[in-house]
């Protein structure tokens, strides 16, 4: 059978490209709320408040009632997110599922039921380090989010009429049909190497065959790095994906086998630039029904636009810093900040003899002296909740690594961190 895949560089707030109620099947995940930039200054989620994003998420599942046919499904891949601001001080788990659902729901949709997918990784792509709180004590261990949501929606009505060959071709095995249909699924996450947010092909392959036939189109609003539309090709759908960032797309044609020529014999490719929307988003989110109650109690002197929650992942290092203070120095390890938190500087290992050289190392570097954070992916808090981060001044002027490189303190090699490697060559170097 013959299918056409079309991939549309553009915003799935504004999906004009496809018409009303063309689309068989939607599959995708949405980005993460101020976790991950995707590189674009129109994308959602790393730069809204909470309210923004929920509401632009809202445009777009408007977008998707009107595209998807009567009797089909939405399929949204979510997780829960750890809420971890510098400011916030304590932990809180975000429920963005919650508002997906209520707002699929005002949006028109059936909501029927989710699988919860156990990732069987150690990606820690919620934010949650494998090991967390006051391990191995009792009462403040934090549950790892190794797990997400598969939201399934309806949109009510009759579905499209199917000639009885087309079923025999999507007929699913008695195994696929007892695997599939349970509420929990067990496979491992996608390694993330040439794009931050990648499921794995098994995730749309068994939403594909679940809940489509042969012949279908299948639509991904937040195409990513192709997966949905690799996944649709490889089981004879046709398929739609939106991309925002057009840096992704020779990701996207590496996956899907995209060359030079876009027509094969069985496949027809199409990549297509969005003409600029004809539509003001903010204005269209003052007409939807969300009210935002802020669910987190901020310090009144905080500008909660300027938080951010989660682990930070993106191609930069140094944008949109926060600037402290240091106030209080406990240990070579442990500082205070002036808003109360604590933080541990990560890779380094106090030398008790050189404590108080590097004390005062410490008091002179960073006095009178702004500083901001940076964290690693690997893990984020150590056994007694502290804050693991590398600590610079304002000029990027690494602490962690100066006082290692002027023999101040050790390399904590107990853990497996970013700059590990780096550290270790610097106290070889002073050695």
């Amino acid at each position: 059978m013959k299918t056409t895949h079309k991939i549309i560089i553009g915003d799935s707030r504004w999906m004009k490209e496809v018409p009303d109620e063309s689309v068989h099947l939607i599959i995708t995940s949405p980005p993460y709320w101020q976790l991950k930039d995707y590189g674009n200054e129109k994308q959602i989620g790393f730069n809204d408040t909470y309210e923004e994003y929920i509401n632009n998420l809202n445009l777009v599942w408007n977008e998707c009632s009107r595209v998807l046919h009567k009797g089909c499904r939405l399929c949204i891949n979510i997780g829960d997110q750890f809420a971890r601001s510098v400011y916030y001080g304590r932990y809180k788990v975000i429920p963005i599922r919650t508002e997906i659902i209520k707002f699929c729901e005002s949006a028109g949709f059936d909501y029927m039921g989710a699988v919860i997918w156990q990732k069987v990784t150690t990606c820690n792509t919620t934010g949650g380090a494998t090991v967390m709180g006051s391990y191995p004590f009792p009462r403040n261990g934090i549950l790892k989010l190794d797990y997400e949501f598969i939201l399934i929606f309806k949109k009510p009505g009759k579905a499209p009429k199917v000639s009885k060959e087309i079923k025999e071709q999507s007929k699913l095995t008695d195994e696929e049909w007892n695997q599939y249909f349970t509420g929990h699924w067990n496979f491992p996450g996608e390694k993330q190497d040439k794009h931050l947010a990648m499921f794995p092909e098994e995730l749309p392959k068994r939403l594909i065959k679940m809940f489509s036939f042969v012949g279908d189109t299948v639509l991904d609003p937040f195409l990513g790095s192709g997966t949905t539309s690799l996944a649709a090709k490889n089981l004879n759908r046709n398929s739609i994906g939106y991309e925002i960032n057009e840096d992704f797309l020779p990701v996207i044609r590496e996956k899907l086998g995209i060359k030079q020529s876009t027509i094969f014999q069985d496949v027809t490719f199409e990549i297509i630039n969005q003409e600029e929307p004809k539509i003001d988003f903010k204005e269209e989110m003052k007409k939807l029904p969300y009210i935002f109650k802020d669910p987190i109690k901020f310090d009144k002197k905080v500008d909660p636009k300027k938080l951010r929650f989660g682990s930070k992942i993106d191609n930069s290092h140094y944008e949109r810093e926060n600037y402290y203070t240091v106030k209080e120095i406990i240990s070579p390890e442990i500082l205070v900040l002036d808003n109360g938190l604590k933080i541990r500087l990560l890779g380094v290992k106090e030398t008790p003899e050189k404590n108080g050289e590097a004390i005062q190392f410490l008091a002179e570097k960073t006095k009178g002296q702004k500083v901001f954070l940076r964290f690693d992916n690997s893990i984020k808090y150590d056994e007694k909740n502290n804050l693991l981060c590398y600590l610079y001044l304002q000029n990027k002027t690494l602490i962690n690594a100066h006082l290692i490189k002027n023999g101040l303190t050790d390399v904590d090699t107990t853990i497996d961190y970013k700059y590990r490697d780096r550290f270790l060559a610097l106290k070889t170097d002073k050695v």
